[in-house]
């Protein structure tokens, strides 16, 4: 289904581009030649602007809105997006920013959470509040306080100019919404003329040609916060490349005239321009995008990665995967730059469910370069290469034979008539093996749901508790069985650097005469399914406890987060 489904998404041409094209011409009217706010705007930035004038109305960008928190949809859904989000205020090492873009070759977009003069950006969290009026009043401390924030920003966005970056540059996000300092909601032109002076500052006096102005209003009730009161907040035209809202709280699955209100509100907000969701929970439905039962937005950057409950693993899959969902492959290599290949592995998906009985399994996935030629695909199963395809076409099916019983991380390598090389998303493969805690009994010292670890699909987790530096999961197998494996499948980002294997012949209600069989230390940390394939001696045992003793890079925000506690053996010895 996913392999029909992405040759139509490489080769869609459908009569919904004239529909599409309709309902954006007569509600989000483009003014007639389109001019970027910065008149000298770099040659590559005009093609993506002039790129998304060509795409606006027929399909919509794919995006990521936080990196690196969201590209575990690429391991998901094998489909990497268009548009990739990072915030300046984290921004941290810029030489690995400018690497990553590069590697990768996504239209970078940049907002800013401004901690102003070293206090928090959320008005509510400020220790003092901020007079934007004095903020823009040439002469006050806070005016050049504003402008020495914005010059230390400015060097930032002056080193990716100087490699080649082009910034969808959203500042002052949700500029309306008054949670943050830069609101004045008692006189929203100050916050206009706050956009100005960064415009003016960033443009004549640093000489960023590289920057896209993206406007964003914050969702909220039209009846407070009506068009009227949202325009004083609109810097002008001259300003502003693209606009749009950050919507959240919409069912993609049902719902239809939030996004047409918000739509047609920021239409008048900001007449003439390209609408984008700059934030949101998920991309729109791109069945009713298509049917034009909502507005056909430029981009949508959802915040959350998958699966995660506003973005369900069936959503993401269904709709990253849509004709109608530009991704990266897809998109041009703009200013004639050599990007390395985008490749994917969409059969089987990584869900836990590739367990193969015989000794053959089949993949299938794409790889595409964007202004070469794809040479070949490699196929590697962690360290070793399995595999090699030549002129693989944009869809491919490989099949890896006669495979060695055993757990593997499968990934495939695009390589470009270039030498350069990407790697695919990776998939736990198992071979000629059985996972024996397979719905067996779970104990665990505390927190939510330990049956999902044990029940075969790495989309539910056992979560323990927030607060627990040691933890641990015990599974009775039921009887004996001499056991040499214990694959540990983590979800997102918590996950231990120290732990210990320990078995015990008996159930875990006798007493427990607990044997440890492995100890591991100082394992790296991981942000999205770190995997842990924990092998020792062959041990008969009953009861498979795993202790949890520290965890990893100081994570502290949530609780241990384990998808899977597989125990494999060979299916003929079971």
């Amino acid at each position: 289904m996913w392999f029909t489904r992405l040759k139509a998404k490489l080769s869609w041409t459908g009569l919904i581009w004239a529909v599409a094209l309709v309902i954006a011409v007569s509600v989000g009217r483009l003014s007639p030649g389109y001019e970027p706010a910065n008149r000298n705007l770099c040659p590559k930035g005009r093609e993506i602007l002039d790129y998304f004038r060509e795409v606006y109305g027929k399909r919509l960008l794919s995006g990521y809105n936080i990196y690196p928190h969201t590209p575990d949809v690429y391991e998901q859904t094998g489909m990497l997006a268009a548009i990739w989000g990072r915030d300046m205020q984290w921004l941290g090492d810029v030489d690995e920013v400018i690497a990553h873009a590069k590697a990768y070759g996504y239209i970078l977009t940049l907002h800013w959470h401004w901690f102003f003069d070293g206090d928090s950006a959320w008005s509510g969290k400020r220790k003092s509040p901020v007079d934007v009026g004095r903020v823009v009043s040439p002469g006050t401390h806070e005016h050049a306080r504003a402008l020495q924030e914005m010059a230390a920003a400015a060097d930032v966005l002056t080193r990716l100019q100087e490699a080649g970056i082009v910034v969808l540059w959203r500042p002052l996000h949700e500029i309306d919404g008054g949670w943050f300092w830069w609101t004045d909601l008692k006189k929203p032109e100050n916050t206009a003329e706050l956009w100005r002076m960064m415009f003016r500052y960033f443009t004549y006096e640093r000489r960023l040609n590289n920057l896209i102005w993206v406007y964003s209003a914050g969702v909220g009730d039209l009846r407070k916060k009506p068009v009227e009161l949202r325009k004083r907040f609109y810097p002008g035209p001259e300003y502003v490349d693209i606009s749009g809202i950050d919507l959240y709280g919409v069912d993609p699955l049902q719902d239809e005239e939030p996004y047409w209100r918000f739509f047609k509100a920021m239409a008048e907000v900001s007449p003439g321009k390209l609408l984008a969701l700059g934030e949101c929970d998920e991309l729109p439905n791109p069945e009713k995008l298509a049917a034009g039962l909502t507005p056909m937005w430029l981009y949508a950057l959802p915040w959350w990665g998958t699966p995660a409950p506003r973005r369900p693993i069936d959503r993401a899959l269904a709709f990253m995967r849509h004709p109608l969902i530009v991704t990266l492959e897809e998109l041009p290599a703009f200013g004639g730059e050599d990007t390395p290949p985008v490749v994917g592995i969409l059969c089987p998906l990584d869900d836990g469910s590739a367990w193969f009985d015989g000794r053959e399994v089949e993949i299938e996935g794409y790889a595409v370069d964007r202004r070469g030629k794809v040479t070949h695909v490699e196929f590697w199963a962690g360290d070793a290469q399995v595999g090699l395809l030549r002129d693989p076409p944009q869809k491919f099916r490989w099949q890896w034979k006669d495979v060695p019983p055993g757990c593997y991380d499968l990934r495939a390598v695009a390589v470009d008539i270039a030498g350069q090389k990407m790697r695919s998303n990776r998939i736990h493969l198992a071979v000629g093996v059985v996972d024996l805690a397979r719905g067996k009994r779970v104990e665990v010292s505390g927190g939510t749901n330990p049956e999902a670890a044990v029940d075969g699909s790495y989309y539910t987790s056992w979560r323990a508790p927030q607060t627990a530096e040691e933890a641990w999961i015990k599974v009775d197998l039921g009887q004996p069985y001499l056991i040499s494996r214990v694959n540990l499948v983590w979800g997102w980002k918590i996950h231990p650097e120290h732990l210990v294997v320990e078995v015990n012949l008996a159930s875990s209600s006798d007493a427990e005469q607990w044997q440890a069989v492995y100890e591991a230390k100082n394992l790296p940390w991981q942000v999205w399914k770190a995997t842990h394939r924990l092998e020792f001696e062959p041990v008969e045992a009953r009861t498979i406890r795993v202790r949890l003793l520290r965890r990893a890079n100081r994570q502290t925000w949530g609780g241990y987060d384990l998808a899977a506690l597989e125990i494999p053996v060979p299916a003929a010895g079971r």
